[in-house]
């Protein structure tokens, strides 16, 4: 697979600059929603007067917990916005000049569990006003402890091939949940296809995303956009790839069809690319708002992709 950079060109976010993590994205009418992965924060954000601005119109705070809830990814469909919380351990990170070795190994050998992370949140939203309304939320730790196959993964640090979710979207009326990890062996990915009102009828699947982990994911028509990066902290590019949804676990009675690769997206150094929204679609020409951690003015690119035809 050869790379392919995909074009783009820069968004402008006037939202506070202590708002330093963002993570999910989704544009609802005329309103961009943006999630803050460190925190409880929401922001509605509605357009600027200058192109590919977007300002501030307000801002919910879903969550009172002490422990941030990790704001993951978000997603929209009939009224309500789904937010997602990484559902995963943290290890402490390493001081390198501040503590001394034997302080360090303690540090680094604690896992945290925050309980807040664990959570899916469902809010009402009224496309005219930009208001949201009180969030309710469930949590799925119970079911990726029992699973088989993501069960084991759930008493790893994420970033550590753990689990950790990081994309969502609603897509044939069922919310599609995308892991960064586990990637499995075969570089299958799992994602969670799931109810709000009956997360114990999951189904789970798996996608061959060429040994990456998905960062987000779009529904487009048949199809599912999924932007991919690497399991870990390691430096990685990251890719576009389009999905049909359709489970990938290979077998004698199997009809795979396989993701296609779009295309490598560029992201400034230091930056990360997490999140991902649908701006317009017409025909096979898609135009996307990127969201990027790690990086200060430089938060957000419009992409412009040519979806080919599922085939």
């Amino acid at each position: 697979m050869l790379p392919t950079e995909i074009p783009s060109r820069a968004i402008r976010l006037e939202i506070d600059s202590a708002v330093a993590d963002l993570s999910g994205v989704v544009k609802v009418g005329n309103y961009l929603l943006l999630g803050n992965d460190e925190g409880h924060r929401l922001l509605v954000c509605r357009p600027g007067e200058a192109t590919d601005t977007w300002v501030v119109a307000h801002s919910l705070e879903i969550s009172a917990a002490k422990d941030e809830t990790d704001i993951e990814a978000l997603t929209y469909a009939d009224g309500f916005v789904y937010v997602i919380g990484s559902h995963s351990l943290r290890r402490r990170s390493l001081r390198r000049e501040s503590l001394t070795i034997k302080q360090n190994r303690k540090r680094f050998a604690r896992v945290d569990l925050q309980k807040a992370r664990n959570r899916l949140y469902r809010i009402s939203f009224d496309k005219r006003t930009g208001r949201l309304g009180r969030p309710e939320s469930i949590s799925l730790s119970k079911r990726l402890r029992k699973d088989v196959f993501l069960g084991p993964f759930t008493q790893i640090a994420s970033k550590e091939n753990g689990v950790d979710i990081e994309g969502i979207a609603m897509h044939q009326g069922r919310l599609f949940v995308g892991f960064r990890g586990p990637v499995l062996r075969h570089g299958l990915v799992p994602v969670m296809m799931l109810d709000y009102g009956h997360p114990k009828r999951y189904e789970l699947r798996f996608v061959d995303l060429n040994g990456q982990g998905i960062r987000d994911m779009v529904s487009l028509g048949d199809a599912l956009l999924l932007l991919t990066g690497p399991v870990g902290s390691a430096p990685g590019s990251y890719r576009l790839w389009l999905w049909d949804g359709r489970d990938q676990m290979p077998g004698s009675d199997a009809c795979i069809r396989a993701a296609a690769y779009l295309g490598d997206v560029a992201v400034p150094p230091g930056g990360r690319a997490e999140g991902l929204a649908l701006l317009e679609a017409q025909g096979d020409h898609v135009e996307l708002m990127l969201v990027i951690d790690g990086l200060g003015s430089q938060r957000a690119q419009r992409i412009n992709v040519v979806v080919p035809p599922l085939s």
